[in-house]
């Protein structure tokens, strides 16, 4: 066994060897270039960029003339308990992706502010009473509590505070309709793609006309992120816009307005439904339904553009925050056991893993996507044309980097052939140490700037 003195000398080593590299500048830059990455992945091989018409090579990019005779990459996870700084940079992408298709920027005309909009809060239905936090209030405080089938009262007289790991959890476990639970997170994909599908009907019905001419009139355009509750079951945070048959530079017709989109919204919600296949469950979104207008000011008490950008990013990572999902998937049913979350989730997780076993919702793969509750989605989607788009994003942020770097650009018949095979990931013991640094540096940069909450 080791005693403190022991380890605080392997830091010591690991630290200095680091240090002491001779490709030690050049790393240290290049880390930072990638942004502090956490988990980074190294790659062999190389980048020839080579003139169509004549052979001739313009550029080459080769892991033997890199720190370590490696490429070091960002590992982009957008999960915070795995690379904080990649999760922050998502969340900025996120937050640009969002904000640009309701107020303009990154090539989306700054008209699409006139169009209807709404942020909307679509919630999952009750699958049993569970613990909550009420600013100032009990539990579920009920004269003459009712007693459950299994001999639980249904109701609770505790002041539980907003970090209390009970909240969320089911008043009687053996109530709680896990396996619907599950299922409700599995196919909130379906349920949205037929929410969608219903926006168009109601419209459609409203104003007297076939679909086929609502469809050559008007689009319904969203961005939406995907949020998980305490209880576990995903709730949807989404900005829902009406746009002209082309998308954003494209204005609806006159009779498109921001209350018919909210009372449209509302009637299409209600008459959502799916039934399981192989089965007789029928799923639909919660009775607690949340639309508020979007409006184009930056201050007062309205719900703003900036306001409605940033609530949706933060939710990109959120889960690990909550302590709700895992950050991996559940390898055997045996891990499941020692997992570190509440009893509530574990049996989540192993609902999902026996559910992932029978012969009817083996589609699915549900067992796959334990860690994650069920849910089998990406945590922010969004329309084909609601606004720009990650990829392009990601290319801008390049090309800036190219220019800050002073790399000339390609010629335009340039054909680029690159050959990359991936070598490890991760950090020493020493380089983790450093690479922790600059992702605080840069963090501190952010706030500084205004860019970053601290």
């Amino acid at each position: 066994m080791y005693s403190n003195h022991d380890a605080l000398s392997f830091t010591d080593r690991e630290v200095l060897t680091t240090a002491t590299h001779p490709d030690f500048r050049a790393w240290l830059a290049r880390i930072e270039h990638i942004g502090g990455c956490q988990h980074p992945i190294h790659l062999t091989g190389h980048t020839h960029v080579i003139e169509a018409s004549t052979g001739r090579l313009l550029a080459a990019l080769t892991s033997e003339t890199q720190p370590h005779q490696r490429l070091t990459i960002a590992c982009g996870n957008s999960r915070l308990s795995r690379c904080e700084p990649c999760a922050r940079l998502h969340q900025g992408d996120t937050y640009h992706l969002i904000a640009s298709g309701l107020a303009g920027g990154k090539n989306v005309p700054d008209t699409v502010r006139t169009h209807p909009r709404a942020f909307a809060t679509f919630t999952a239905p009750s699958f049993g009473a569970v613990h909550r936090h009420i600013s100032g209030g009990l539990c579920r405080h009920r004269k003459n509590a009712p007693i459950c089938p299994h001999g639980r009262s249904l109701a609770c007289t505790d002041l539980h505070g907003d970090s209390d790991p009970i909240i969320g959890s089911p008043l009687c476990p053996d109530c709680y309709h896990y396996e619907a639970a599950v299922l409700f997170n599995a196919h909130t994909r379906d349920l949205w793609q037929r929410l969608n599908r219903n926006l168009y009907e109601d419209l459609a019905s409203t104003l007297g006309v076939p679909r086929s001419v609502i469809r050559r009139s008007v689009r319904v355009s969203y961005a939406k992120v995907a949020e998980w509750q305490r209880r576990g079951t995903i709730h949807f945070h989404a900005v829902i816009r009406f746009d002209g048959p082309d998308g954003h530079a494209d204005p609806p017709p006159a009779w498109a307005s921001t209350g018919l989109l909210i009372r449209t919204i509302r009637t299409a919600t209600r008459r959502v439904s799916f039934t399981v296949p192989g089965t007789t469950t029928v799923l639909r979104f919660g009775t607690q339904l949340d639309i508020r207008p979007i409006t184009p000011g930056h201050t007062g008490d309205d719900l703003t553009e900036r306001a409605v950008g940033s609530y949706i990013a933060k939710y990109v990572s959120k889960p690990e925050v909550t302590g709700v999902t895992v950050d991996r998937p559940v390898r055997d049913l045996a891990t499941i056991a020692i997992l570190p979350v509440t009893e509530h989730t574990r049996t989540m997780i192993r609902t999902c893993w026996i559910l992932g076993g029978r012969q009817e919702h083996q589609p699915m793969n549900l067992r796959r996507w334990a860690h994650q509750l069920g849910y089998r989605g990406h945590t922010a989607t969004k329309s084909r044309r609601y606004s720009t788009t990650y990829t392009a994003l990601r290319a801008a942020r390049a090309d800036h980097r190219r220019l800050h770097h002073g790399e000339p650009p390609h010629a335009e018949d340039a054909v680029t052939e690159k050959h990359w095979s991936y070598s490890h990931s991760g950090h020493t013991a020493g380089q983790a140490m450093f690479a922790d640094g600059i992702a605080d540096d840069l963090r501190a940069r952010r706030v500084a700037d205004g860019g970053e909450a601290s």
